[in-house]
């Protein structure tokens, strides 16, 4: 069995790559794996093949914090091909059904957008990379075994008109996490009586990272290790970002934190007017302590008002790149 070879980057932060159609999401997060050699990398939401756009890479101790960092709304452009359907909902697939396509009028092509909008329930597609037992459905899809998932819940904010030409309606859509507008453009078809798919995706956001501030995956593999680390978000500022509020504390609560020790509320809070909901992070001097979350009336333990999501260590020098051991290298 070959060893993983180590790590040499170490850089913590969150780097968004306009995914070019093609490659999948984990193919990306290969090449830059492979380019930069990272302690860890992943990304905070799946893009499918076929689709463009905003994919928001994360770098070794940000991964742990997928989870805050990929819950934002998602803002897509897409084109809904109205006539055929195919078995995966993408131009990918194979054509399954056609049917006439209504001629529809501007207000007509709007109208069916907007009933779009709303929350509903929403189950995976066959053709998607959800799991079931640890395999993706596309997967189980290709060896032809049907696999259900349960719904859940997903919300359509706005689905705007942007063109109409023929039987295709451009459009932007701004939705929830999980959403699948593969299977919305299927329910427009179906709503306007006839079938279709969805031609084309782009994510022009993933909040609160955009695709303005993308690279494309030909200049982030020409980086050097160096200007990577300029590139990205920095841990704590795209935790900001994504809306978690800031307690300042001094070396020595800090201190006790990375060994830790609970630290009481008042204490912790210093008398700061703070609201005691949610997640939060611990920063000293601009530097992230860690990743808090106060516990809920009914979680509270004695002695506990909060739980540690993530505790970072002391910063060291020369953590950008390193030939260290494979001890460095799990570092986190």
């Amino acid at each position: 069995m070959s060893r993983r070879k180590k790590a040499s980057f170490f850089a913590d932060g969150v780097l968004v790559v306009d995914k070019p159609a093609g490659p999948t999401s984990h193919d990306v997060v290969q090449k830059l794996r492979r380019r930069f050699k990272p302690g860890k990398l992943g990304h905070a939401g799946t893009l499918d093949p076929f689709a463009t756009g905003a994919l928001v890479l994360l770098f070794n101790r940000a991964t742990r914090m997928a989870g805050l960092l990929g819950v934002g709304d998602k803002l897509y452009a897409g084109v809904i091909a109205l006539g055929a359907s195919t078995d995966t909902g993408d131009p990918t697939g194979q054509v399954i059904a056609e049917a006439p396509a209504p001629e529809l009028d501007q207000d007509q092509a709007a109208a069916a957008l907007k009933a779009l909008e709303g929350g509903r329930e929403q189950a995976p597609p066959a053709y998607s990379a959800a799991k079931h037992q640890g395999k993706p459905l596309y997967a189980y899809a290709r060896e032809g075994v049907a696999v259900e998932k349960p719904p859940r819940p997903i919300t359509v904010h706005q689905a705007r008109l942007t063109g109409l030409a023929g039987s295709e309606i451009a459009f932007e859509m701004l939705c929830s996490r999980g959403t699948y507008v593969r299977s919305l453009a299927e329910d427009l078809a179906r709503d306007l009586g006839t079938v279709g798919h969805l031609k084309e995706l782009t994510r022009l956001a993933s909040a609160p990272f955009s695709l303005g501030e993308a690279l494309s995956l030909e200049e982030a593999l020409d980086l050097t290790p160096e200007e990577l680390a300029g590139r990205m978000v920095p841990l704590g500022e795209a935790l900001a970002r994504c809306g978690l509020p800031v307690v300042e504390v001094d070396d020595d609560l800090a201190w006790r934190l990375r060994q830790g020790e609970i630290i009481p509320r008042a204490e912790l809070l210093g008398g700061d007017d703070f609201v005691a909901s949610g997640p939060f992070r611990v920063e000293r001097e601009g530097g992230l302590v860690a990743v808090l979350r106060w516990l809920e009336p009914g979680e509270k333990r004695p002695g506990r008002d909060y739980e540690s999501i993530r505790v970072f260590p002391e910063p060291s020098e020369g953590r950008l790149h390193s030939s260290t051991s494979a001890s460095a290298m799990g570092a986190e």
